[in-house]
């Protein structure tokens, strides 16, 4: 098997304990791929033992066959980024590689919290991992968060595409709000027509 489908070798199978850390979910991942990967099989294959023509067949498994390719994708992603992260965390400062790791794991746990349904359904979470996971989540953010600034930053948007309110270079957001509050023209005029001719009549009693 090719590097990007190896762990479809009896990962459907065999459900191991599972674990929170970002290499047992990682494996979870894979665990999920793998299912609906054999839910998608399966389907086609009903349908082609129902009598259908393979493309035909191939069309109404088409949901699961996309639910399956997402899957699939999600599970190479976790891998190589958690992977290719240790590797480079290994290789920088430690005040760098811890930020990275933790960028990493917030990217795993939030995916393993948007899909904890199909966790639960092809791996061996419970709902006392998840609830932990959802604490990890927050305790991600508030370690990522003094560094939010600077991780935007190295990447190094120019305001002119990044052409954002709040995340402009020279700190000006209160200003940039009004700014852009005073372009909608529902703030063109100090009370808006429409409140003389719907509101201020239904609150006199007149409608």
């Amino acid at each position: 098997m090719t590097p990007t489908v190896a762990y479809l070798v009896g990962a459907g199978d065999q459900r191991g304990p599972w674990s929170s850390q970002p290499s047992g979910i990682t494996r979870g991942m894979q665990q999920v791929a793998a299912g609906r990967v054999r839910s998608a099989v399966e389907a086609l294959q009903k349908h082609v033992k129902s009598g259908m023509a393979y493309e035909d067949a191939w069309n109404a498994a088409s949901v699961q066959l996309v639910a399956a390719s997402e899957a699939h994708c999600r599970a190479v992603l976790c891998e190589v980024y958690w992977t290719e992260t240790e590797r480079l965390a290994a290789a920088s400062s430690r005040e760098l590689g811890v930020v990275l790791k933790q960028l990493a794991e917030l990217y795993l746990v939030y995916w393993a919290l948007e899909k904890g349904g199909d966790l639960l359904l092809y791996s061996n979470i419970s709902k006392t991992d998840i609830a932990y996971l959802r604490d990890r989540y927050e305790e991600l953010l508030s370690l990522i968060r003094p560094n939010a600034v600077g991780l935007v930053d190295a990447f190094d948007i120019r305001d002119e595409i990044l052409h954002s309110t709040l995340g402009a270079y020279d700190g000006r957001v209160y200003e940039r709000l009004m700014e852009e509050a005073l372009k909608s023209p529902l703030n063109a005029e100090p009370v808006n027509q429409s409140f003389h001719k719907y509101l201020k009549p239904f609150m006199q009693g007149k409608l």
